[in-house]
């Protein structure tokens, strides 16, 4: 209808007008998201419960925010089960409320390659990546297995001669780093004795027992044991060595170019505006950067790590499809 009111005459000048009052509310659209800040409680969604390591990481958040005031309005929301189903569901159901952000491990990506969730990374809006969990090797002091090398070479005469737990679960970042290392040395990954247990303490506890001769883990997990001499970490799979565990050598050190994690990701619904993400972005930014949060890590032996949203959007797709080809490799799936 407007542009029916334009006369031929004067056909240009109301053109010019049209487009510059388009321009001005463009403006003040544009004005009126780049303000976007929460106006009622944040939900930090954490897929353990209370105590486990992605609430402590939630809750960490939450005091790093407040203490220094970059949100006061905010709880942990504990969303138990499914491998992490529940808590992306409960995210997945808030579409463009940025009120509500979920904090995502590797297990969102293997969890929906493997059949186990119908959530995937696609069906949420990657914030960012703000750690990552590096994957160690670790035996009992007394072990004869004392390099990565002194491993390898075990497998080769029989892949089953050395039992490993995995934590609580296969096709996770704990199975995928000896499956690396397995196939860079000639060894059949699918052959080797890996086994499971209710999660990192109860395989730590049967390492000490002398049930099994090894454990796929996070170093976070064995660390004080490290320390006080009952066990020994025999590689860890960083790019260099980590300044919680300076005498404990790369994989890449000992000549296997394995480097594999377990990222922290912070994820919120689909949906989100642009106006909504770049807020995060600044939050996260600001939170990951501060002195508390890298103190966090390192006390956990995690490696500092933050990625913006696209980028982050760019990394899951990647990893994504690295972990697929991994887990048919497997033969975890199908083609």
């Amino acid at each position: 209808m407007i542009w029916a009111t334009i006369s031929n005459r004067n056909g240009m000048r109301g053109v010019a007008a049209v487009l510059a009052a388009t321009a001005i509310i463009h403006a003040s659209l544009c004005a009126a998201q780049a303000t976007w800040k929460p106006d009622h409680t944040v939900e930090i969604v954490v897929v353990s419960k209370p105590g486990g390591g992605n609430d402590r990481t939630g809750r960490t958040m939450l005091k790093i925010w407040k203490d220094s005031g970059l949100i006061e309005n905010a709880v942990v929301a504990n969303k138990v089960g499914g491998g992490g189903a529940v808590a992306y569901a409960y995210t997945n159901r808030r579409p463009g409320d940025a009120h509500t952000i979920a904090l995502a491990r590797r297990g969102l990506l293997s969890n929906h390659i493997l059949g186990l969730s119908a959530i995937n990374y696609t069906d949420l809006t990657p914030l960012a990546l703000v750690g990552n969990e590096a994957m160690s090797l670790a035996v009992r002091a007394d072990s004869p297995i004392k390099t990565v090398k002194d491993l390898v070479e075990r497998w080769k005469a029989d892949p089953q001669s050395v039992s490993i737990s995995l934590g609580s679960t296969r096709g996770s970042p704990t199975q995928y780093v000896l499956a690396l290392i397995a196939r860079a040395s000639g060894v059949d990954p699918k052959r080797l004795k890996l086994l499971t247990f209710g999660g990192a303490s109860e395989s730590v506890t049967n390492l000490l027992g002398g049930h099994i001769d090894m454990a796929s883990i996070a170093p976070g997990n064995v660390t004080a044991h490290y320390k006080a001499g009952t066990l020994r970490i025999i590689g860890i799979a960083t790019t260099k060595r980590s300044p919680t565990l300076p005498d404990v050598p790369t994989l890449k050190e000992q000549g296997f170019d394995v480097v594999q994690g377990n990222w922290t990701a912070v994820m919120g619904p689909k949906g989100l505006t642009a106006a909504q993400i770049e807020y995060w972005d600044d939050i996260l930014d600001r939170m990951a950067n501060s002195a508390p949060w890298k103190r966090f890590l390192e006390a956990d032996s995690v490696e500092w790590l933050f990625v913006r949203s696209r980028a982050t959007g760019d990394y899951l797709k990647q990893d994504y499809s690295a972990i697929r080809a991994l887990l048919l490799d497997l033969g975890m799936i199908k083609q």
